[in-house]
């Protein structure tokens, strides 16, 4: 048998996705009980909740990393929608990022042990995510800088002139995820799909309904990525 991949993402990406193989299943951990959809060779985790909403702060991110690793679950990717910090870099792109930074403490299992970790986002897992994005239509990013601020609101035009400078892309989880999961010595890569310019950096101002808007026109290539990425990953552990 091979590797089971772990997925984690948002509805976006699961809707219109066919995981007509996958059961649900629950895995109880120190930091509480975890829902996922377990198919053939993955495993998905709906990022804000299984039948309930967590906002980006409450998500209960230690939970989400101990149920993969419970579950023998080695390697993970994440799935994101993300704010663009360029207007050079539209809505509609995948960004696969190769570093990210986080504006706020990240989170940790380290209590009083010594607990270093060198941040990696892992190339094989990267290359993966590449290979499923290119073989949807539309332009793909290799390589940015991440940045996660805080949430649940989006950053400030202030914010997002301080922080545009040092990044390509902003969301409010995926370092969070990046951290915790090296921290369980685990391998993790993310991948954005661009869903608005950041707060100020459009002609037109930045509102909840234009960008809820656009994140409906992305599901289908959301799902289109979702597809490739478990069809590829299956096919690496059959040859």
């Amino acid at each position: 048998m091979g590797k089971t991949l772990g997925i984690i993402g948002g509805s976006g990406f699961l809707e219109g996705a066919d995981l007509s193989d996958a059961v649900e299943t629950e895995v109880a951990t120190l930091h509480g009980t975890v829902t996922l959809l377990a198919g053939d060779g993955y495993a998905y985790l709906l990022r804000h909740g299984h039948g309930v909403y967590h906002p980006p702060h409450r998500i209960p991110h230690h939970a989400h990393v101990l149920a993969f690793e419970k579950l023998g679950i080695t390697d993970v990717v994440g799935l994101n929608s993300v704010g663009s910090l360029s207007v050079d870099l539209k809505p509609g792109v995948v960004v696969v990022s190769d570093d990210y930074l986080s504006a706020y403490p990240p989170p940790t299992f380290a209590e009083d042990e010594r607990l270093h970790i060198v941040p990696t986002l892992s190339a094989e897992l990267r290359a993966l995510l590449l290979a499923a994005a290119r073989g949807t239509e539309g332009e793909v990013r290799d390589g940015g800088v991440y940045v996660e601020t805080r949430g649940p609101r989006f950053e400030t035009p202030a914010e997002v002139r301080w922080l545009a400078p040092h990044g390509d892309v902003i969301g409010m989880t995926a370092a969070s995820e990046a951290t915790l999961f090296v921290e369980r010595n685990m391998n993790y890569a993310m991948l954005g799909v661009v869903d608005n310019l950041a707060n100020g950096l459009d002609a037109e101002p930045l509102t909840c309904e234009a960008y809820e808007r656009q994140l409906e026109k992305n599901h289908e290539r959301g799902h289109a990525i979702l597809a490739g990425i478990i069809r590829l990953h299956r096919e690496e552990e059959q040859s």
